[in-house]
């Protein structure tokens, strides 16, 4: 008998979609956004290309990359991508206080960010501690950064998961004074119906997080807005 894709790798992101294309269904609904249906197919699509353009950037396995998006297909290829390069998106950060930003990126030590052009003025001053090619930016204008989509279309849409343990980092969620790390193994004992995000659980943004996540594990249809 063939080895499921959980058997193969506990890297998590491999666990969530590359089983489901593995088992033919990657033409169900995964979400929808701006009045367009993304397919399970096009998101594996989207997160394997991601994935490569994170591992171009130079991002080694277990680094921290910072995610600065509102939920939309960029936010989802980036979540996934960088899990399955094997490296770890910190998420839940908030960019309108300036300084509790700059303290946020000193804690957390992040070795690239991807952003949405809407936030990228406010979080100028904290990303200045990383080189400007390790900062991609969302959207029309990448103001002297990398564009997210440029680097994501240069890439191949096939992508290796990067062998993980279970006890491997690989989701981290900024509480607003300390980060809340998760492991592949975590993560997926919460999206088959059990535990929570981290300790940001209650907060709105994380249940939708950990709602979509949970919809991916059953190939349902998620909700983004």
């Amino acid at each position: 008998m063939a080895a499921t894709v959980a058997e193969l790798t506990p890297n998590v992101a491999a666990t969530l979609i590359d089983a489901l294309i593995a088992s033919n269904r990657g033409d169900r609904h995964a979400f929808a956004f701006a009045r367009k249906t993304y397919s399970y197919q096009d998101v594996a699509a989207l997160m394997n290309r991601t994935g490569n353009m994170v591992r171009s950037l130079g991002v080694d396995k277990g680094a921290h990359v910072l995610l600065l998006l509102p939920e939309s297909p960029a936010f989802v290829a980036s979540l996934l991508g960088v899990i399955k390069a094997g490296a770890v998106p910190v998420v839940g950060v908030r960019v309108h206080d300036a300084e509790a930003l700059e303290h946020c990126v000193a804690t957390v030590a992040p070795v690239a960010a991807i952003v949405h052009q809407t936030q990228l003025e406010r979080a100028e001053k904290a990303l200045a501690a990383l080189p400007a090619e390790a900062v991609v930016v969302v959207g029309s204008e990448a103001h002297g950064h990398k564009s997210f989509v440029d680097e994501v279309r240069a890439q191949p849409s096939w992508l290796l998961a990067e062998p993980v343990s279970e006890n491997a980092p690989a989701l981290c969620i900024w509480t607003g004074s300390a980060l809340a790390t998760m492991s592949h193994g975590e993560v997926a004992t919460f999206i088959n119906g059990t535990g929570q995000l981290g300790d940001a659980a209650s907060s709105q943004e994380m249940v939708k997080l950990g709602a979509m996540l949970r919809a991916f594990a059953k190939g349902e249809e998620a909700t983004l807005t």
